[in-house]
């Protein structure tokens, strides 16, 4: 079978992103000085900027204006295709800050948990601290003592493996003045990746959990699906994925306040029932909450700044997921949360 797949000219994928309806793209080169459209640094430039990003990821970012029955893009310049690229990379730049600040906190928490309740290293024995019998359904697992064994031994094999690789001063001098093969819980805690921290939580007994989740002042389950939901966010941030387009597969759960402020686009069916969104407004919102559940003083100004540079009307609001601009301003109100005002908070 032949192969379809050719490779081509970056001023050929330029010419295909203007074949398919994307506006503002001239391959002709004028020499009149009142035709800077069409000039050659104009060309140049953006055959060049189509080089720096990459033809599919451009494509991507185009996909909400494709039109399928015309097989062509619709209302889309590609200055307006390359503003809308790099608002979303600063957009996820300051989402990923904010969910850094979220993995500190929960890691904080859980060494000190862990520590408090059974010493410097007693997280080695899962036995103390992890469920230990009965069905385990945020792992999908029955536990028992075999079960925790194997779970036992492959995080601390993760754990002695960062520990090799960490270049920390902290673990290096761990290294060198202790005859322990794995670090303390607390410094154990950041050589783990985000998804294992939510790991280690899902493990614990079921008081442990809600001693966590306390913390962050909602239920286990919220807290888990919350957790989860930042991870997969965490991850398209970091390989450089559309944010602003994503569509969540499975929903967590929406916090009370926002649900109840009606931040979220929303439909309601014929059975009574309201559908929420699944676009990129619900993790957001999640992301939010948490970050003022640590410190309700939590300075949001780069999210704001870059939601709304994509968010410039009412429409695009919907398409992301919130009710409309003036809904989606509430998630960014000084020291409260819509409707609900939350405690102190935990602070820094």
């Amino acid at each position: 079978m032949a192969n379809h797949f050719k490779q081509l000219r970056f001023i050929d994928q330029l010419a295909l992103l203007k074949l398919r309806g994307i506006d503002g793209i001239s391959l002709r080169v004028s020499n009149f000085k009142n035709d800077p459209g069409n000039s050659r640094e104009t060309v140049i430039k953006n055959v060049n900027k189509l080089s720096e990003i990459g033809y599919y990821t451009l494509k991507n970012y185009a996909s909400p204006f494709y039109n399928q029955e015309t097989r062509k893009y619709e209302s889309l310049s590609f200055s307006a295709l390359i503003a809308r690229y790099y608002r979303d990379k600063h957009l996820k730049q300051a989402t990923l800050h904010a969910i850094e600040d979220i993995e500190v906190a929960l890691n904080t928490k859980i060494a000190y948990l862990l520590g408090n309740k059974y010493g410097a290293f007693g997280y080695k024995n899962f036995h103390l601290w992890c469920q230990r019998n009965g069905y385990n359904s945020y792992i999908n697992r029955r536990m028992n003592k075999y079960t925790l064994k194997q779970e036992e031994y492959d995080m601390l094999q993760k754990i002695v493996r960062g520990a090799q690789k960490s270049s920390s001063k902290s673990i290096l001098e761990f290294e060198r003045s202790s005859e322990e093969v794995v670090p303390p819980v607390w410094l154990m805690i950041n050589l783990l990746t985000l998804g294992e921290s939510i790991w280690i939580l899902e493990l614990m007994s079921k008081s442990n959990r809600a001693a966590i989740a306390d913390e962050f002042e909602c239920s286990v389950d919220e807290l888990i699906g919350w957790l989860k939901c930042i991870n997969l966010i965490r991850n398209i941030c970091c390989h450089n994925e559309n944010l602003i387009d994503f569509k969540l597969k499975t929903k967590p759960s929406i916090p009370k306040w926002v649900k109840e402020s009606e931040i979220l686009y929303s439909i309601t069916q014929k059975d009574g029932s309201i559908k929420y969104t699944n676009a990129i407004a619900l993790p957001l919102s999640i992301i939010i909450t948490l970050t003022k559940t640590i410190n309700n003083k939590y300075r949001l100004n780069d999210l704001k700044f870059s939601l709304s540079k994509l968010t410039t009307s009412d429409q695009l609001a919907k398409q992301y997921g919130f009710k409309d601009i003036e809904q989606m301003n509430l998630l960014f109100k000084d020291n409260e949360m819509g409707k609900v005002q939350l405690g102190n908070g935990i602070g820094y």
